[in-house]
This record gives structure tokens, C-alpha cells and sequence, in this order.
């Protein structure tokens, strides 16, 4: 079975890209330019309503004052889709960095999941997933570690993929047929990150580079399409199977 629909609903940014120092004069630049870092936020219609991560911008400031301005962002960007948190049948945690799981209050009525290695360390209610276990018709888990020891990403499988394309004489649609793709969570970082075949690893709770790399070779191998957990979806081009 296929996924009926999937839409990124909320495209993350990221502190420090792979050509870049990290270096705190310029995530406070980054900061007053506006770019808050928080997730990608990816919408899933299956059989269930699905929501890969939660896009919590400004993770370093968590004021009354963000987490509301936060939840005001996410709601906006579900609406804007005709649909209400409460809608949201499973909210899949990639990980438990902040800046991905930040707006999860706002689901109540959602069945919380996420790898089931993080189970020792999450405080509140979650359900466990094993890798390679299907969650919805055409979505599945895939242990993705590296980035964190209990890091999970997405695979989904969808009959058709048309995006449009604004170009400066209007819009056009692409199709190109049935595709997987990977809502990958920060096993890929963003694009430069994937271009580069690098990793970040300036968290503290970071496990290794080679659990790192072998994980995005996991998701290079078998996707056609790639979120990644900072940035918007591109084509795997390193898929010698990829559709023309």
C-alpha cells in the first residue's frame, strides 16, 4: 500500500550548515535575521494522520513567551492544511533534541512514537517502534543512530509525487512516479550535509561517525526522495535505481 498524500508543512533551517564555522556570533546573526533552526515538519496521510517531528524554533530560549510563539507557528502551518493538532493521529519523534520534539504538548490526542531505544530516556507517555516496523499503510521505522544512539527516520512509499516549481512565469507541476522517501530527521542534516557525505556531530549526546554514515547510507540506498531534518526535499541521486 501507498501513502495517499504527503506535504512538508513547516521547512526547518539550521544553525551551521556543512561549509560553515560553528561559531556563536554567527548563530546569534542567524537568530536576529530570523532563522529560529527548529525541524523540518513533515505531514503524512495514510491510513493514519502522521507528523514527523515538530519544527521548535529558538530551542536555546525556552521563555513562555517562545513555546507560545512556537505552538502559534505549528498550528498556523496545520491549518493552512485544514487540519487541527488534535487531527494528528501519530506524532513520530525522530529524536529527543529539543528543537525536534519541542511542540509536542500540542498533541494530546496523538499516540506518541519513536525508537524504541529511546524509551530509557523519554519522561512521558511514548510507544516504542522497532526498526523496520510499519506504522501506517506504506510507512515504516528505520534505526537510524549516529546522530543519536536512539535516532530513528521515516520511510514511506507513495504511488505518485508531483510538486510544483515557482518559477518566475508561474508554476509547473513535475511528476515522477512512484518513489520512497525518507523523512530522515537529522541522519541527514540538509542537503549540503548529504552532498558532502558528512555528519554533524557537535551535540554532546552524538555516538559516532561511523554509526553516522552508515545510517545515511541506509536511507541513500533504499530512497528516492529525501527530507532531510533541516532544509526541503530533494532527489537521492546517489539511488542508481532512482525514476527518470
Amino acid at each position: 500500500m501507498s501513502v495517499r498524500s504527503f506535504k512538508i508543512i513547516k521547512q526547518g533551517s539550521v544553525p551551521f550548515d556543512c561549509f560553515e564555522p560553528v561559531d556563536s556570533k554567527l548563530m546569534a546573526l542567524k537568530n536576529l535575521a530570523g532563522l529560529g533552526c527548529g525541524s523540518t515538519v513533515t505531514y503524512i496521510e495514510s491510513d493514519a494522520k502522521i507528523l514527523v517531528d515538530t519544527g521548535f524554533d529558538f530551542d536555546n530560549t525556552l521563555t513562555d513567551e517562545n513555546v507560545k510563539e512556537n505552538r502559534k507557528r505549528l498550528t498556523h502551518a496545520l491549518k493552512l492544511q485544514g487540519l487541527k493538532p488534535s487531527d494528528i493521529d501519530i506524532l513520530f519523534i525522530t529524536h529527543w533534541h529539543v528543537d525536534h520534539f519541542g511542540n509536542y504538548k500540542m498533541f494530546r490526542n496523538s499516540t506518541i512514537m519513536t525508537s524504541e531505544a529511546a524509551l530509557s530516556r523519554v519522561k512521558i507517555k511514548v510507544t516504542g517502534v522497532q526498526d523496520g516496523e510499519k506504522i501506517a499503510d506504506g510507512v515504516r521505522v528505520i534505526h537510524t543512530p549516529g546522530h543519536t544512539r536512539h535516532h530513528a527516520s521515516v520511510i514511506f512509499n507513495t504511488d505518485r509525487l508531483r510538486r510544483s516549481i515557482h518559477t518566475d512565469s508561474g508554476g509547473r507541476i513535475l511528476g515522477v512516479g512512484e518513489v520512497t522517501v525518507a523523512a530522515a530527521g537529522d541522519a541527514v542534516l540538509t542537503p549540503a550535509f548529504y552532498a558532502t557525505e558528512t555528519t554533524w556531530s557537535q551535540n554532546k549526546d552524538f555516538t559516532s561517525i561511523d554509526d553516522a554514515i552508515t545510517s545515511m547510507k541506509k536511507l541513500t540506498t533504499e530512497a528516492d526522495y529525501i527530507i532531510p531534518g533541516h532544509g526541503d526535499i530533494f532527489k537521492n541521486v546517489r539511488k542508481t535505481t532512482n525514476p527518470a
